[in-house]
């Protein structure tokens, strides 16, 4: 079974950090809800979300993916927290997909995944990231490197992610109802 851990701290974006929790766990990934400092973490808008496990925990386990929401203060946060770029870094360094939607590509540059990466993020944060090459994409993916551009994309950047896992994302797609909004 592939694991993913989804890394959360205070002011992390709502959304972008529920759609991959759901879609992930749907399609039959054990998924760790990861605290950075604490068990709870309370969301840019207020919501709260009981983790499953806190980084300290986690440090030493390997996922097949790290995924980092965005969201602000969140992302800053997880930029500046050491523990948590270790934990990006390793993963990336041993060859694990990462993925950071929204302002999240900021809190992953310092693990290298963006260096002769194509990137997408909110509009605006790309001025804040010298590594990579910003390509305004509404979700990218770069190798081992997903990223999404803000809350819209967060159920696109869920499916790519799934596909990233190498699981068939088209039947979630249509179960969920995905597709008609493409329609």
């Amino acid at each position: 079974m592939k694991r993913a851990a989804i890394v959360l701290t205070t002011g992390f974006e709502e959304i972008e950090a529920i759609a991959p929790m759901d879609i992930l766990r749907r399609a039959g990934v054990e998924v760790d809800i990861v605290g950075v400092d604490a068990k709870v973490a309370t969301g840019s808008h207020n919501l709260t979300i009981s983790t499953d496990k806190e980084l300290v925990e986690v440090m030493n386990e390997l996922y097949d993916i790290v995924i980092l929401p965005g969201g602000m203060p969140g992302a800053k946060l997880l930029k500046n927290h050491q523990a948590v770029q270790d934990f990006v870094k390793r993963h990336y360094d041993v060859g694990k997909l990462v993925a950071a939607n929204c302002a999240a590509p900021i809190a992953i540059e310092n693990s290298g995944a963006l260096k002769n990466c194509h990137y997408t993020c909110y509009p605006g944060f790309e001025k804040q990231i010298v590594d990579g090459t910003y390509t305004g994409d509404f979700v990218h993916q770069d190798g081992r490197v997903i990223t999404g551009s803000g809350p819209a994309a967060a159920f696109e950047f869920s499916y790519t992610i799934v596909g990233a896992l190498g699981i068939d994302a088209a039947p979630l797609r249509e179960a969920m109802g995905y597709n008609r909004l493409l329609q």
